[in-house]
C-alpha cells in the first residue's frame, strides 16, 4: 500500500519537473466505485485524455465536452488527466469509497492545473512570453517598421504552462440544495442570484445552475446515476404469468420524486408494451387523477425474451392522503392486457 502511494506521490513530482513550472491549481479527488458513474462537463471540446488504470474506464465521444467515468471494485488509486481543446489541462485522483455524494462535476476554465498552446491540428506548441528573452533583447538591432536580431537561432523551448495566481476553487456538485428557513428545498446560487449556462467559462462554477436553465439534461444525469443501484424498496411488486413490475426505489432530489421501476420478462417469447402511466385515485371514490412524469429515462416499449428493463421516471413531488392511493400501470401489454401495481402510501411518502 506503501509503495502504491508513493508512486503516485512521485508522479505528480516528475510530472510538474518535465514541464518546469509551479502551478497553484491542484488535482481534484474524485470520489467512486464500482456502482455509481460519474459525469464530467467540461468548458471546451476533450483532446487528449490520460488513461487512469485499468480498474477504472473514462469515456467520451468526439468534438464532445461530457465525459463518463466508471469504475470497478477496487480499493487502489489512480490519476486522470483530461487537456481541452483550448489547451487547459485537468488533473484528477481517483479515489474509491463506499460513500459517493458528487455524481455530476461542472469544470470551470479556474479549475486547471495549467494550459498549453494547441494548434489548429491538435499540436501543442509553447506558449508566448510577455517578456522579450534577454539574450535576444541584448543583441537586437531595431529600425524603423522592422526588427532584425543579430544572435543565433535559439532552440524551441518545452511546452510551457500558464497558471493563475488565484486560489483555484473546487467543482460545485450540481445536485447540492440548500434549506431554507421554511425546510423547503431551494437551489444554490451566487451571492448575486444569477445564473448562467454551462457554457459560459468565464463566470465562477457557484453561478451555474443546471437544474433550473437545463432540467431535461440535470433530470438526464441524475437518472443516469440512480438507475444501477441497489433496490431499497422490498416486495413491491407485481407478476402475472413470466412478466413482473418491481417499484426498486423513490428517490427525492429537489422538487422531484425518480421512480425506479423494473420489467421482467422470464419467458421465451418477446412481448411489447405501450407506456408506464401513474395515477391517483381517492379511496371509495371514481375520481382520478392522471400524473405525467416529467422525465422518462431508459424506457423500451419492446420486452425481449428473458430480458428486463431498468426505468426511472420521474414527477413532480407529491404527497397522498390516507384517502388516496397511487397506482402504477403498464399499458398494452399484448395491445389489450396491462398490468397494475399500487405502491404502499408509506413508500411513497417516505
Amino acid at each position: 500500500m506503501i509503495t502504491t502511494y508513493l508512486k503516485y506521490i512521485l508522479f505528480f513530482l516528475l510530472l510538474s519537473t518535465q514541464m518546469g513550472y509551479a502551478h497553484s491549481g491542484e488535482p481534484i479527488s474524485i470520489a467512486l466505485n464500482e456502482a455509481n458513474i460519474i459525469t464530467f462537463i467540461f468548458p471546451n471540446q476533450i483532446l487528449n485524455v490520460t488513461e487512469p488504470s485499468s480498474d477504472f474506464m473514462f469515456s467520451y465521444e468526439e468534438q464532445s465536452n461530457l465525459g463518463v467515468l466508471k469504475a470497478k471494485k477496487t480499493k487502489q488509486l489512480s490519476n486522470l488527466t483530461v487537456t481541452t481543446k483550448d489547451g487547459y489541462i485537468y488533473s484528477f485522483v481517483l479515489v474509491p469509497t463506499k460513500d459517493v455524494t458528487n455524481f455530476v462535476f461542472v469544470m470551470t476554465t479556474s479549475n486547471a492545473i495549467g494550459r498549453i498552446n494547441v494548434g489548429q491540428n491538435g499540436t501543442t506548441t509553447p506558449v508566448p512570453s510577455s517578456e522579450t528573452p534577454p539574450e535576444v533583447a541584448s543583441n537586437a538591432t531595431i529600425t524603423e517598421g522592422s526588427a532584425t536580431s543579430t544572435s543565433e537561432s535559439v532552440s524551441d523551448p518545452k511546452p510551457a504552462v500558464v497558471t493563475s495566481t488565484a486560489t483555484t476553487p473546487q467543482p460545485v456538485n450540481q445536485f447540492i440544495t440548500g434549506t431554507n428557513p421554511k425546510g423547503e428545498a431551494a437551489n444554490v446560487k451566487s451571492e448575486e442570484g444569477n445564473t448562467l449556462p454551462i457554457t459560459a467559462p468565464t463566470k465562477s462554477i457557484h453561478e451555474i445552475d443546471l437544474y433550473t436553465s437545463e432540467p431535461q439534461t440535470y433530470y438526464n444525469i441524475f437518472c443516469e446515476n440512480i438507475h444501477i443501484e441497489k433496490p431499497t424498496i422490498k416486495n413491491v411488486s407485481r407478476k402475472v404469468g413470466v412478466l413482473e413490475i418491481r417499484l426498486n426505489d423513490i428517490t427525492l432530489d429537489k422538487n422531484e420524486m425518480y421512480f425506479s421501476l423494473q420489467i421482467l420478462n422470464e419467458s421465451g417469447k418477446a412481448y411489447t408494451v405501450k407506456d408506464m402511466e401513474f395515477f391517483v385515485m381517492s379511496k371509495g371514490s371514481k375520481k382520478q387523477f392522471k400524473i405525467e412524469p416529467l422525465y422518462v429515462y431508459n424506457f423500451r416499449n419492446d420486452l425481449g425474451v428473458n430480458s428486463e428493463v431498468n426505468a426511472v421516471y420521474v414527477l413532480k413531488n407529491i404527497r397522498l392522503s390516507e384517502k388516496q392511493q397511487m397506482f402504477i400501470i403498464l399499458e398494452g401489454l399484448d395491445h389489450d392486457r396491462y398490468m397494475m401495481l399500487a405502491p404502499p402510501n408509506e413508500v411513497v411518502n417516505r
